[in-house]
């Protein structure tokens, strides 16, 4: 009975830990980094205002531009894998996701992005569509893994000191990820059949059983739209360190923004505290190793934050309301 009631207790200790405190300790060092090259958050802002007022800012409404495209292919593919459920318009589709995106500000992990997208189907399907919402996140996951691994592999052949056997290591099993996650993806019609034969967890098979109705064509229609969502991303970034002035050769800049998608994906976030730090720690890492002001990319980077996950946060909110969770009859759109 001791060890019962120990066991809440401390898992809700982990949990704000990895909340609050991990978070906050994360932003505390991405401050003391600045301080400690003589910048602070104050010069940062104004670089964000320098940038906003030049006459060249042609680059901040083409990167909203390209946030609405962004949310557009995600609603997509979000069409795509739902369709073996029900059939839902686009616009179900990107009121699914943007609702998940307003979710996910709050919650661990993908759970806000799950409940967003599942809450606009009908309730015999939600719960059923947690195996094409994996499908999806999983290729999204593999297409900014391989990029970064490329981005890697460039970056240290560009190291001016040879790479520490750390390097080398953390290279490999980059590659490793890569293969691993190609073998889980072809062996997503054996998903179900596997949990069946599970005793503990034959209860959730019937949640899988929609990736055997994928074929071939359907996961690469899904990978393409990945990869096109990815380069958007990609483009936006290098439109925000254009407005700032950060000059290093493009395929420079372009290994930088592909090592911080790929530490986004792989480091997880307990909060919209901590994802915020990891991003802005990954900057100014990577940045590191160019001779680039800290607090240009440090400013890019929040704005890229700004634009990419705060707007579409703000704009979710409309249709978090919307959810058929909170309705007491609900009808086929």
């Amino acid at each position: 009975m001791q060890n019962n009631s120990i066991y809440p207790a401390f898992r809700r200790i982990v949990i704000f830990l990895l909340r609050w405190v991990v978070p906050l300790l994360i932003i505390a060092f991405v401050i003391r980094t600045l301080q400690s090259k003589q910048q602070d958050l104050g010069e940062v802002w104004q670089y964000i205002q320098a940038a906003w007022s030049q006459q060249n800012s042609g680059w901040l409404p083409l990167t909203i531009l390209l946030t609405g495209l962004n949310w557009s292919i995600e609603a997509r593919k979000w069409q795509v894998l739902a369709r073996k459920l029900e059939s839902i318009s686009f616009y179900t589709a990107l009121r699914g996701v943007l609702a998940g995106q307003s979710l996910g500000f709050v919650t661990q992990a993908n759970v806000g992005d799950l409940t967003g997208k599942m809450g606009f189907l009908q309730a015999q399907n939600r719960l059923n569509s947690i195996g094409a919402f994996l499908l999806g996140s999983t290729v999204q996951f593999l297409v900014t893994l391989f990029t970064g691994t490329l981005a890697y592999s460039y970056f240290l052949y560009r190291m001016p000191q040879s790479p520490g056997i750390g390097h080398w290591i953390a290279l490999v099993l980059l590659w490793i990820s890569n293969l691993a996650t190609l073998y889980l993806l072809s062996l997503k019609d054996r998903a179900a059949p596997t949990l069946e034969r599970i005793k503990w967890l034959a209860n959730s098979a019937r949640f899988f059983r929609v990736l055997e109705t994928y074929s071939t064509a359907d996961v690469s229609q899904v990978t393409a739209l990945s990869g096109f969502r990815f380069f958007t991303y990609s483009v936006q970034f290098l439109l925000v360190l254009h407005g700032f002035g950060v000059s290093l050769p493009l395929l420079d800049q372009l290994t930088v923004v592909w090592l911080l998608f790929l530490t986004k994906s792989v480091i997880p976030a307990f909060s919209f505290l901590s994802d915020l730090g990891i991003r802005t720690f990954s900057t100014l890492y990577f940045f590191s190793f160019y001779q680039v002001n800290p607090a240009l990319v440090t400013s890019a980077s929040l704005t890229i934050w700004v634009i990419n996950i705060v707007l579409p946060v703000l704009v979710g909110i409309l249709f978090v309301t919307q959810l058929r969770y909170l309705k007491r009859e609900e009808n086929r759109l």
